[in-house]
């Protein structure tokens, strides 16, 4: 093999991720390594793409090879940390990116890998420290994106914006995939931020990070012009609250026939809405039609803009034949019902999760009884707090009418207290009574207001305040449920933190239905 081919195959392992081209270039470089054994760069080559190929056994035995040979080559540590994060052995991983980052004190890729270590780890101000001490040295973009989601997520939105747009302003020194990582991260900031049309106008970047699969069924695209007649398949992508939320906008598009394609668990309650002419489950043949677009891509088609968000609700309704068997297996007296555990939304990097045991003031309050609405992971949390919660859902979503027990169950609680998961979506979609309680940063997907949804008029969104813990939100949550149960439906004037920003005093609804709370 000559040299050429051999730095052709070098440049290609660092350059792709396509399953076949890795492969081949592992085969080429076991070859051409055979004449070269000790070739530095080839070592790299064919490390790097056994990582990722997924193949980490092969990858660390390569590199454990050629460590020996290279013992201070910063590319090899690099190379054996992600390998080490990928075995989620953390703490060898930030050793080895240590490691790399003392051999190339002027390298900030070693600094990025060390700060996503240290994120996993769980030690956020550490993951920061090393971003910025990355970005110091040059403007290189995945450490700016990193550190404009962390600033993000910790609630400073101006910094996370600053730090994105100079990850894009540089981005296009990097590959596609980093520019594209970029400019979904500059979306989702501009939508929390407000900027709803700059928004999902930029986040039609996410097709190019390849984090998502490929859901062109073949059909033409649709542009937003006249159906005319004919026949538009909307494809849901992400998760169930994305569904749940942006699927009314499939209702307001008229001039021929809409199909919606959902997961399968929520069929039954989208197709009731009788919005669409017809729902289709994920996995089933998908049916004849003339064009096609991704959900998450409707609210750029439709031109939807900070002032006109759809917010008309209930677009879903509960079964009616549901309400009277739920309301006698809940039996009397107010109810609340509860949600705690969610997935991790894409392109966040962080669970959607609050401690059951957090709900522990809500509990206190007395006459009222707490409902479990959690499904899934999380729900082994109700056999594990010391306060009671009435724990239904062996029976409930799990015959044909999946998410409409769940409807039923919300229709009979007084209020709704979730974190961000799809129950706060399905709550908000039913116009029921819901307290969303966020972290720092709160979630785009709710609105960029301090206190309520622009998306669901009959949700409050409830952050936890910088610096603060569950407990503040909780306390104050149980302060007001309290507060309606005697009476004393305008005593919020300790609302300014977990509600809002700092400042912002002025009292609102609490959202709840009162006459069930008393």
């Amino acid at each position: 093999m000559t040299s050429p081919d051999l730095e052709t195959l070098i440049r290609t392992a660092r350059g792709t991720h396509d399953p076949k081209t890795l492969s081949a270039v592992v085969v080429g470089l076991r070859a051409a390594m055979l004449a070269q054994p000790d070739h530095l760069p080839a070592f790299q080559g064919l490390s790097e793409a056994l990582r990722r190929l997924g193949r980490v056994a092969e990858a660390e035995a390569v590199l454990t090879a050629a460590i020996e040979r290279h013992p201070v080559d910063a590319r090899l540590r690099l190379i054996h940390a992600r390998v080490l994060a990928d075995w989620d052995r953390l703490d060898d991983a930030a050793e080895a990116a240590e490691a790399a980052i003392a051999m190339h004190a002027g390298d900030p890729e070693a600094l990025t890998l060390l700060a996503s270590i240290r994120l996993e780890q769980g030690r956020q101000p550490d993951a920061v420290a090393a971003l910025e001490r990355a970005v110091a040295l040059r403007p290189y973009t995945p450490a700016l994106t990193m550190l404009g989601r962390l600033k993000r997520l910790s609630g400073d939105l101006d910094g996370a914006l600053s730090a994105l747009e100079q990850a894009v302003a540089n981005a296009g020194r990097h590959d596609g995939r980093a520019q594209a990582d970029a400019r979904v991260q500059r979306a989702i900031a501009y939508l929390c931020a407000g900027r709803i049309a700059d928004g999902f106008r930029e986040y039609d970047w996410r097709w190019k990070t390849g984090a998502l699969s490929n859901l062109n069924p073949g059909l033409p695209p649709w542009t937003g012009e006249p159906l005319e007649g004919r026949t538009l398949l909307i494809r849901a992508e992400q998760g169930l609250s994305e569904c749940l939320q942006f699927f009314r906008l499939a209702g307001l598009i008229d001039g021929g026939r809409v199909v919606f394609e959902a997961p399968p668990e929520l069929v039954p309650i989208l197709r009731a809405s009788h919005l669409v002419s017809d729902v289709v489950a994920q996995g089933e043949p998908l049916p004849s039609a003339d064009c096609w677009a991704p959900l998450l891509s409707v609210p750029r088609i439709l031109k939807i803009d900070a002032d006109s968000i759809p917010d008309e609700v209930p677009y879903l309704r509960s079964d009616p034949s549901l309400l009277a068997p739920w309301r006698e297996r809940l039996g009397p007296g107010p109810k609340i019902g509860v949600a705690w555990h969610g997935g991790e939304p894409l392109f966040e990097g962080r669970t959607r999760r609050i401690p059951l045991s957090a709900f522990a003031p809500l509990a206190r309050v007395e006459g009222v009884s707490l409902v479990s609405l959690q499904k899934g992971a999380g729900r082994e949390e109700a056999d594990q707090v010391p306060f009671p919660v009435y724990d239904m859902t062996d029976d409930m979503d799990e015959g044909a009418g999946a998410f409409l027990d769940t409807a039923a169950i919300m229709q009979n609680c007084a209020l709704i207290v979730t974190a961000d998961t799809a129950i706060a979506h399905l709550a908000g979609a039913l116009a029921r009574p819901c307290w969303t309680v966020l972290p720092e940063g709160g979630d785009w997907r709710f609105g960029w207001h301090a206190s309520d949804s622009p998306w669901y008029p009959t949700m409050e969104c409830l952050r936890r305040p910088p610096g603060g813990d569950w407990r503040d939100v909780f306390d104050h949550i149980a302060r007001r449920v309290a507060a309606i149960r005697a009476g004393q439906t305008s005593a919020f004037d300790d609302m300014d933190g977990p509600r809002g920003e700092p400042g912002d005093t002025e009292p609102a609804s609490s959202g709840a239905d009162n006459d069930k709370l008393t």
